[in-house]
């Protein structure tokens, strides 16, 4: 069809972006490996010191699009967003009042789980783990 226009699968903001860090990550410590390993010649105090800043400055960039990966998870989560700040909030006040140490590590722990489905940007993982932290509480 002429004029017409293909849409390809829009990509997903959260999983790029975690996918940059990843590889920015592995680049960073593929250097570093370069840095340590034993050579003829050795590297030298400015190539050694060089590397090391390069690492960093690559772990740096990994951490950024880190960042930009948990704002997109957060972007697609926002109707959610307010019930898991309350739920977290709720978790605070209940484990400062609890004596039983069991109930405190499980509402900690599904905390935990939401925290880590948030980083790892997988939203259906994100609603269930929220649910779980309710059921906790």
């Amino acid at each position: 069809m002429a004029g017409s226009t293909t849409i390809s699968n829009p990509i997903d903001p959260a999983a790029e972006a975690n996918n940059l860090a990843n590889c920015f990550y592995a680049l960073s410590q593929a250097v570093d490996n370069c840095r340590f390993a034993a050579r003829t010649p050795p590297l030298t105090a400015l190539q050694a010191g060089q590397l090391k800043d390069e690492s960093q400055a690559l772990d740096n960039r990994a951490h950024y699009f880190t960042a930009q990966a948990i704002g997109a998870t957060l972007q697609s989560i926002q109707p959610d967003l307010a019930n898991i700040k309350t739920l977290t909030a709720q978790a605070a006040q209940q484990v400062k009042g609890l004596q039983d140490a069991d109930k405190v590590i499980k509402i900690v722990t599904s905390a935990l789980t939401v925290g880590t489905a948030i980083a790892a940007g997988n939203v259906t993982t994100i609603l269930s783990a929220a649910q779980a932290l309710a059921a906790a509480i």
